[in-house]
């Protein structure tokens, strides 16, 4: 069987796992500012797909977690973590992203 691209299943972590709950009023206030925001997402294989028919298995991920950063201590740690994992994946110095600001 053919192994396609992973799928994401739909829907969002609960409260107590979604750091952006609580954060509603200060997302909507500052929605004009579009600023891109750092976030740990923890997350796991939900379950593996095969379609038989189509010659076809993928696995699908479920958003365990997520956790926005708010220091630019934090948010500085994490963009040098995620730059070095791409560059270890493709050999990418960067991402096409909106520069974050730490």
């Amino acid at each position: 069987m053919e192994i396609k691209a992973t799928a994401f299943k739909r829907g969002n972590p609960p409260e107590e796992r979604n750091g952006f709950y609580g954060l509603e009023e200060d997302l909507i206030e500052n929605a004009q500012d579009a600023a891109p925001i750092v976030a740990i997402v923890t997350y796991r294989l939900d379950e593996v797909v095969s379609k038989a028919i189509a010659g076809e298995t993928y696995p699908v991920v479920e958003t365990f977690s997520i956790e926005p950063l708010h220091t630019p201590e934090a948010i500085a740690a994490a963009v040098k973590l995620r730059d070095a994992a791409l560059k270890a994946r493709t050999g990418m110095e960067q991402l096409d992203l909106p520069e974050v600001e730490g």
